[in-house]
């Protein structure tokens, strides 16, 4: 990468570009069938396409005729095939809880248990996710460059073995086979057109060699993949390209066994593989959905896949497969858009998920730093809104009898109070001068948003289902996991005047939310009734958290720009819901990968964890008697006496005492930005773009591994 591009424009790596690919194909669908006057229709269940002529009428129907031609055609199919429902079980129906009650690994806690050579950040324990980096032992790890894998000794700081892999693969291992996935993304010729294929490769660790032990590649491009145990579940998304075109060129999953829903969907399908550890690497079983799902939820029973509905009531319907045998066990669908993998969650035998919803259908711009849609890419503007009617559904604010079982009781959530001042924070050392926290928390609002009554099944969600003129535009709501994702409960609308989901984490029976615009108020949500979900607390602060972390006794740490715009590490404190409150900022500075990326987090156990900073500066000893800065403020030059250069801290904090404090800050200057912190004996390994660093304790630095 080169050294004197701009850090605001510059491209990044992994989870990132997965999800700017991810909006991309979301605004292109969107585009597709803006204009469309049709009422979202609740999703009832998936049916069969008869053969793929019919599969490919539908894709060529949709492709050519536009919007009218794709009712016509998902019309036909809906009547044709209406008495022929796929069986929705194989078996008792699994609500995706673990069977010894293990905590989710939503509690923030589930990586602590090899914490000491920084695991992967997760989002479901159990479940394990494509990163940069995985850790082999104390003394090896995996690390992906452009187009390899390589083995690193850690303690002897050079190359052991490498691999070479499509474009911007990604990796997982597992301990117990001694094996490394790798999945990444390639360009492909199909059937004259050129576009993506996705491409597995199976590596087995033997010493300190990778054996290559099997390679599998599908047309398309590349959602995700999660490990459960010794299976790897990827998924990717096609388009119909081209007259009788059929997306992953009608492979692994039969034209007559691919599933539409009978309301449309967008000109895409999303497959979904489980390849196994031992013999040929072929998928065991796999299934097919038509509809652009992008976001997947993957428990260790359930795969979730939602996919969005660009009509003109933006929705989002969603589908659950059970994880043994990719069977599909029901459907639902919910208003609104999702955020990001955290926007569901699974538990004691229910599906949360958090939407915000879109009253206006224009196309909004999309953040390169966040790499999702948003208001406006300055955030200096208000968004307009097109005027809807009020909401029928809504509930006045005041205690109300209970009511029936088809429309569960409404709960007045208690009001907030003030906060405490907080003492100041003990000043730890560090190797640069410590940020300041903050010493008094902001207020807290005196009053928290209301619940509403919820709809028992998706049919109820109609036009009344969606924010009125004074109503926040996001909220949760729980559905019920046995057969059709049944709406059983939602919280009231929250959020400021056009404000949408910035950060959403959930923690067992609670989440936590944070919205933005112009301010950063922090939802605390009591999700412990699943038919009263409830906004129990609210906290007013600047600036805004994109992701939330929680560590233990309703504390959570929140990562996100301050209201100077400067990466930030913030404690709230939460252990009264109804009262939440802001107890430290630390200034991070620079570009914090972890406020969109959360496998930047690296866990250590006991409450302490590690993150990169990148900064933006003048290389030391540029010129003689030329000013060197550290760091400039996003949107400047840097100075003109000398070469730029990026400088990685590595940033170590901890949570002690119900305060957060800054451990250790060290830099390293490295010719592209840090992406991953390993602990290594007393010193770290820094992942940048193009090399290993390992540092020592003090920043020296000890060597450093070329990747390419």
């Amino acid at each position: 990468m080169s050294a004197t591009m701009n850090p605001g424009n510059r491209p990044r790596r992994g989870a990132l570009t997965a999800i700017g690919a991810m909006v991309v194909v979301a605004l292109v669908a969107m585009l597709a069938v803006l204009g469309t006057s049709s009422k979202p229709a609740a999703a009832a269940g998936l049916e069969r396409f008869s053969s793929c002529e019919e599969l490919s009428s539908w894709g060529e129907a949709q492709s050519q005729s536009g919007e009218e031609g794709f009712r016509e055609v998902g019309s036909a199919i809906a009547t044709q095939d209406a008495a022929g429902e796929v069986a929705t079980s194989v078996g008792p129906t699994q609500n995706g809880v673990p069977a010894d009650g293990a905590p989710s690994a939503e509690s923030g806690q589930a990586t602590d248990e090899k914490s000491s050579t920084g695991s992967t950040n997760v989002v479901v324990e159990g479940v394990d996710e494509l990163d940069l980096v995985d850790r082999v032992d104390d003394r090896r790890a995996i690390f992906t460059s452009y187009s390899a894998v390589v083995l690193v000794d850690l303690e002897a700081g050079k190359r052991l073995a490498s691999v070479s892999t499509a474009g911007q693969a990604q990796v997982t291992y597992d301990s117990q086979r001694s094996l490394v996935w790798v999945v990444g993304q390639q360009e492909a010729e199909t059937q004259g057109v050129v576009g993506s294929e996705v491409v597995v490769k199976r590596l087995k660790v033997n010493d300190d060699s990778l054996v290559e032990a099997g390679q599998w590649s599908v047309a398309g491009g590349l959602v995700t993949a999660r490990r459960v145990d010794d299976k790897l579940h990827v998924v990717a998304t096609d388009g119909f390209y081209g007259a009788e075109a059929i997306p992953f060129r009608g492979e692994p999953v039969p034209c007559d066994q691919v599933l539409h829903p009978a309301a449309p969907s967008d000109p895409s399908a999303t497959l979904i593989v489980t390849l196994g550890a031992e013999g040929d690497l072929v998928p065991v079983r796999s299934t097919e959905v038509v509809g652009s799902g992008q976001l997947v939820h993957v428990t260790t029973t359930a795969a979730y896949l939602a996919t969005p509905q660009w009509e003109a009531e933006t929705s989002t319907t969603i589908h659950r497969f059970d994880l043994d045998d990719l069977t599909h066990t029901g459907s639902g669908r919910v208003p609104g858009t999702l955020l990001n993998d955290f926007s569901m969650s699974e538990f004691d035998g229910h599906l949360r998920v958090a939407i915000t919803a879109q009253p206006d259908m224009g196309i909004p711009a999309v953040s390169e730093e966040i790499g999702r849609p948003i208001a406006d890419p300055d955030m200096s503007v208000e968004p307009t809104f097109a005027p809807v009617e009020p909401s029928t559904s809504e509930e006045p604010t005041t205690a109300e009898e209970p009511i029936t079982a088809e429309e569960p009781p409404i709960s007045v959530a208690p009001t907030t109070t003030a906060a405490s001042e907080v003492p100041t924070t003990t000043a730890v050392p560090t190797t640069t001068e410590a940020p300041t926290t903050t010493t008094e928390a902001p207020t807290t609002t005196t009053e928290a948003p209301t619940t509403t009554a919820a709809p028992t099944t998706t049919e109820a969600l109609s036009q009344s289902d969606k924010p009125g003129p004074n109503d926040g535009l996001n909220r949760i709501y729980v559905l019920d996991t046995d057969g059709d994702l049944d709406v059983v409960g939602r919280t009231g609308w929250f959020g400021l005047e056009g404000e949408t989901l910035h950060g959403i984490r959930f923690d067992g029976a609670t989440a936590y939310a944070v919205t933005f615009l112009q301010t950063d108020p922090f939802y605390v949500v009591d999700l412990s009734e699943a038919s009263n979900p409830r906004v129990v607390g609210e906290l007013k602060l600047p600036g805004f958290s994109g992701y939330l972390h929680p560590v233990g006794n309703g504390q959570v740490v929140g990562f996100g720009p301050d209201e100077s715009g400067m990466a930030s590490a913030k404690l709230f404190d939460a252990s009264d819901p109804t009262a939440p409150r802001l107890v430290d900022t630390i200034s991070l500075g620079g570009d914090a990968p972890v406020v969109y990326d959360h496998h930047a987090f690296t866990t250590l156990g006991d409450g302490h964890f590690v993150t990169p900073v990148n900064r933006w500066g003048v290389m030391a000893g540029a010129e003689e008697g030329c000013a060197v800065e550290p760091s400039i403020a996003p949107g400047e030059e840097p100075a003109v006496c000398g070469p730029s250069a990026y400088t990685t801290e590595i940033v170590e904090m901890t949570v002690s005492g119900g305060r957060l404090q800054e451990v250790s800050r060290t830099a390293v200057q490295l010719n592209g930005s840090g992406l991953r912190v390993l602990p290594v004996g007393e010193g770290w390994a820094l992942l940048s773009e193009q090399s290993v660093a390992l540092v020592e304790a003090d920043g020296a630095l000890r060597a450093e591994v070329n990747l390419s």
